[in-house]
Formats: C-alpha cells, sequence, structure tokens
C-alpha cells in the first residue's frame, strides 16, 4: 500500500499549497532535491575536476542511463539525456533524412513542440498531415490509416495530451505504422512517470520524455530513446565533445555508436543526477502502484466537478480513455480569474491555451483551467480545491 503520508512528508510545498498541477511540471520530492544539492555542495568543495570525483561523477551517470534504460523497457546504448522533451523532437526532426515529398503524421491534439518542428520541414519538401481525432480525442485506427500512404516516413503523436488527457493506443498505432513500414515518435512527456511504459512492447522507434512532469524530476532534464538499429541513421543536429570523435590526422570526425551520439558538450550533470534519484523514487513506490492511484483520483476528481453549475469537461467522457490531466471552463468565469482566486488561496492549478491551439479551436475557446492530480494527492485535496471554485463563482455572480 502507498504510505501517503510519507510521500507528502516529502514535500515542503505542501505546507503552503495543494499541488494539482503536475502537466506543467513536477513537485520534486526532498530526496530527488538532496542528490543535486549535494552533488553542488561537494563540487563546491572540492572542485569539479578533482580527478576520483570526476569519475565518481561519470560513472554515476552512466549507471543513470541503465536505470533510465530499464524504466521504459530499452537497452541503456539507446538512452540519450537531454535537456527536454523539446530538444529530443528536434534531434529525430533535424537528424532524420528527409527526400522531398515525404509526410509526416501527427494528430490534432498536439501542442506545439511536437506539432511545430514537424511543420518547419515542410520548408524542406516535407508534407505534414493532420489526423482528426473523434469526438473523444482519440484515435481512430481506420481513419490513420487510410491516412498513411506510400510517402509516409513517420508518425509522431502525444501519448496523452497535454490538453485532453486523452490516452492514446499507442501500441496499436505503432503496430500500424509497422505494418506500412512507417516510424514512430511517441511524446511521452505526459506518460513517463505515470504509467507502466515499455518501448519494446509499444514497438516505437523513438520516444521523448522530460523529467519535470510525472516523474517529479528537476527541470532540465529528459530522456530520448533511439531504437539502436536506428541510430546510424539520425544525424545530430549538435555536435561537441562527448558525442563526438575528432580524427584530426584525418581532418575528420565520427559519432558515437551509441545514443550518446545526441550528448555533445558537458552534461547538466545536477539534473541527470536529480532524473535518477526521481526514478529511484517511482520504483519504490512501484509504476503499477502510480498508475492505480492516478486512475482513482481521476475518477473522483470528475465526480466532484460535475456538481459544478456551468462547468464544460473537455477531453474524454469515456473514462477508461482519460487519466489525470482534466481541461475545463465554467461559463461566465475566467479561467485566469479562477486560477489566481485558487492560487492565492492555497490551490495550485492552471490556466492558459498550454499551447495546443488546435484544441482551443476545435471548442471554440480562448483558454481552459486545467486540474492534473498525481499520486501524492488525495481526495480530500480535490474536495477541497472544488470548494475553493464553488465559492470564487458565488463572489463573481
Amino acid at each position: 500500500m502507498m504510505d501517503i503520508t510519507r510521500i507528502q512528508k516529502d514535500m515542503p510545498l505542501l505546507e503552503h499549497y495543494i499541488y494539482l498541477n503536475t502537466a506543467a511540471a513536477s513537485a520534486m520530492p526532498q530526496p530527488v532535491v538532496d542528490v543535486m544539492t549535494s552533488y553542488l555542495q561537494k563540487q563546491a568543495s572540492i572542485g569539479p575536476y578533482l580527478p576520483s570525483f570526476r569519475q565518481e561523477t561519470y560513472e554515476q551517470v552512466e549507471h543513470i542511463r541503465e536505470k533510465s534504460a530499464l524504466f521504459i523497457g530499452a537497452k541503456k546504448e539507446e538512452i540519450a539525456f537531454v535537456p527536454n522533451g523539446s530538444m529530443g523532437i528536434n534531434y529525430i526532426a533535424g537528424g532524420f533524412q528527409w527526400q522531398q515529398g515525404d509526410e509526416v503524421i501527427v494528430l490534432d491534439t498536439e501542442m506545439l513542440s511536437n506539432y511545430v518542428p514537424w511543420l518547419a520541414l515542410e520548408r524542406q519538401g516535407v508534407r505534414l498531415k493532420v489526423l482528426p481525432t473523434d469526438t473523444e480525442y482519440m484515435v481512430d485506427l481506420q481513419e490513420l490509416e487510410q491516412l498513411i500512404t506510400p510517402q509516409t516516413r513517420l508518425i509522431a503523436f502525444a501519448h496523452m495530451s497535454n490538453a485532453a488527457g486523452a490516452l492514446q493506443p499507442a501500441q496499436e498505432i505503432c503496430q500500424l505504422a509497422q505494418k506500412h513500414h512507417v516510424h514512430t515518435l511517441i511524446n511521452a512527456n505526459q506518460t513517463v512517470g505515470l504509467t507502466p511504459i515499455d518501448v519494446r512492447k509499444l514497438g516505437c522507434d523513438f520516444l521523448v520524455a522530460c523529467g519535470r512532469k510525472w516523474l517529479r524530476g528537476p527541470e532540465g532534464s529528459g530522456i530520448l530513446y533511439v531504437r539502436q538499429a536506428l541510430l546510424p541513421t539520425i544525424t545530430p543536429i549538435m555536435i561537441g565533445w562527448g558525442s563526438t570523435t575528432w580524427h584530426y590526422q584525418q581532418n575528420d570526425y565520427s559519432f558515437s555508436a551509441t545514443a550518446k551520439r545526441f550528448e555533445p558538450g558537458c552534461p547538466v550533470i545536477p539534473s541527470i543526477l536529480g532524473l535518477g534519484a526521481a526514478i529511484d523514487y517511482a520504483n519504490q513506490i512501484g509504476i503499477d502502484h502510480i498508475y492505480q492511484r492516478v486512475q482513482q483520483l481521476t475518477k473522483y476528481l470528475i465526480k466532484q466537478l460535475e456538481t459544478i453549475p456551468g462547468l464544460v469537461l473537455y477531453g474524454p467522457q469515456n473514462i477508461a480513455n482519460r487519466l489525470s490531466i482534466t481541461p475545463f471552463t465554467i461559463e461566465g468565469v475566467s479561467p485566469e480569474e479562477l486560477t489566481n482566486y485558487l492560487a492565492a488561496h492555497g490551490v495550485i492549478i492552471e490556466a492558459g491555451t498550454f499551447m495546443a491551439n488546435t484544441i482551443m479551436e476545435r471548442n471554440a475557446i480562448q483558454q481552459m483551467a486545467r486540474f492534473s492530480p498525481h499520486y501524492f494527492n488525495t481526495c480530500e485535496e480535490i474536495e477541497r480545491a472544488v470548494s475553493s471554485i464553488k465559492k470564487f463563482i458565488k463572489g463573481a455572480r
């Protein structure tokens, strides 16, 4: 059983706030902070380049690489550390060997980071095709198959939309892509650390995830998975030591044979150490337990939100297709004013477009508010948040 009391003791911010905004960024547990500050303090005390300390540090980095690989069912050679999910997507978009007339398919629920990099390729003669999702914001596999042509090279999709909370059938999408010899990239920024993920079972070619959301790691941390057989086919868009060998005598260079080819220059050591500590923390709790608890909290949240007059819920109406991310608007209420009111009363959610403009346009709205509870939240916190919303509405009307 999950020890919520112990988990909440690891969260200093809970002394001040109820935090229901993990889809934006994580609330780091204290052990993650301790690992990072311990490294920084040691570095400040003995310097970064004491040989034994540097060796120990880089051995830790490689251990975390292996740990990260195991967490998503990959090999350590297939894992690169990146500062965010956007960088991982750009490495694939910029490094793929595109041909004139190639096609990329994305979903109409994508946010900027998994839309614009592919849109930019149109200047190179690559066509971007957008697949409309159904009324539940879910992929219709038959419609996806109809969109695939012999020119389709890649399907890039968010495992879960940041502005709809729709959990896509990733394995089925990847299987369909394999049938047509099409590559797949999963944007797992909203699922790594929240749901069990095994890239081998999913069958994807590429996967990206930041550490600062559901993994509860630090900003500046993330992973890029590239299936080993495809590593030589992706040309890194940046070059530097650590990722590249300079063959000085031949006036030439070559990239690492592993995913380290996507890590030019000095690693962001504190963030990588924090990422490793965050994975340890998630493993101690158990990813299956995390997933099950968030499912329960999602059901409870929706039940509570449905008691608010004038509330419109966006995303899948079928609870089986939704996880945590719960966007909404309330008739006659500004999402931004509501969010500011809640923050002033100790509850943190978020309002905005979430850079998912197609979803705003689809629903003819300018903004939405969004809950995104994680396993450390409780039903009591959700009740208090909903109660505060009702007080705001009463005061506003």
